[in-house]
This record gives structure tokens, C-alpha cells and sequence, in this order.
């Protein structure tokens, strides 16, 4: 059925919310209602629903990919075409690190920005996105408390001095010695 046939639902409250789906889950099945959710609704809800709704309310994908507890969808909307959704799963926390690996390489910058800054993301796919041709993606590998010292020596030396500077102030970059700190004053 098409987007323009669907009748966009927004319920009042949580109880309305639970009653509609309760009364309505066919026709949401089928297509032919958008349901839009709070953010606080998205949490309570069963996966089961929540798959419910990703497959036929896009109205209610954005919200549920930064909300979501749950793994299963948020690998499911990890393949969403739209880069607002992919980039809210690579921002929420509960995602796992395999999910944050299939984003890590996504053509959309803002998405990989949010997988660099991401504490589940792995140390491989942060080595990676220190190289960057972005430089918000390599900012954001500095910023991440959890990138190693390793991978901070890489891009202390970026060109771009946001991005430098970022890393030398990241509590893991790598600190010179006594003598290399005197000289770098002068």
C-alpha cells in the first residue's frame, strides 16, 4: 500500500498506544496505518512490536532505532534506507559491535561518525575510521574515550588541527616523555 494511503496515527498516550496496536494489529499488518511514537514507548515495547512497526509505520523507525533495547531491531533497522535511522542505531548504545562494523563502512558520513563515537565500536573499525577522508569521522575517533593509544598515535599528527587536538586531549593519547614535553613548550 502506498505511504500516501496510510493513515498517520498519533496516539495520546501510552495506554491509547498499546490499546490501537491491541485492536489494529492486522491493519497494521497490512499497511494501513504510520504509527509516530514517543521516545518512552519505544523502550516498554515487546521486539514483536516493535518488528511490527519498523516493517509498516516508517513514521516510528527513527524514534525506535534511538530507543530501542533491543538487539534483534536494531540489526534490523541497521539495513534501513534512510541514513537518519542508521545513523540513530550507530548512536545508541545498546548496539553491538557486529552491527556497528556493517555501519562503519556505510557511504554516509554522518553514520560513521556516530559508529567512530560509539563505545561498543571495535578497535579495528576505529583504526579504520582514524583514516578517514572525513574529518568528523576521525574527530569522532578521537573523542571516543575507548580508542586506544594505538590508534590516537595515528591521528595525533592529522592535519586537520580539530581533529590533532581532540586527540591529544582523548585521556588515552599517548604522552610523551619528560624531555619531548619540555621541547614541545618552546
Amino acid at each position: 500500500m502506498e505511504d500516501a494511503l496510510k493513515q498517520k496515527v498519533v496516539p495520546e498516550d501510552w495506554d491509547d498506544f498499546v490499546k490501537f496496536i491491541g485492536q489494529h494489529r492486522e491493519e497494521i499488518a497490512h499497511g494501513s496505518y504510520d504509527l509516530r511514537i514517543e521516545k518512552d514507548w519505544a523502550r516498554d515495547l515487546t521486539t514483536e512490536d516493535l518488528l511490527l512497526l519498523i516493517a509498516h509505520c516508517p513514521s516510528s523507525r527513527l524514534t525506535i532505532a534511538s530507543a530501542t533495547k533491543s538487539v534483534e531491531v536494531l540489526e534490523r533497522l541497521s539495513l534501513d534506507p534512510s541514513s537518519d535511522v542508521k545513523e540513530a542505531v550507530a548512536d545508541n548504545l545498546r548496539t553491538p559491535s557486529s552491527t556497528l562494523n556493517a555501519l562503519s563502512t556505510d557511504a554516509v558520513a554522518a553514520v560513521r561518525m556516530a559508529v567512530a563515537e560509539n563505545p561498543n565500536v571495535s578497535e579495528a573499525n576505529l583504526e579504520s575510521l582514524a583514516t578517514d577522508p572525513v574529518n568528523y569521522v576521525r574527530w569522532a575517533v578521537a573523542h571516543n574515550e575507548k580508542t586506544p593509544s594505538n590508534v590516537l598515535q595515528l591521528i595525533i599528527a592529522d592535519a586537520d588541527s580539530y581533529v590533532s587536538d581532540e586527540a591529544k586531549r582523548n585521556p588515552n593519547a599517548p604522552k610523551g616523555g619528560f624531555w619531548s614535553r619540555l621541547l614541545k613548550k618552546r
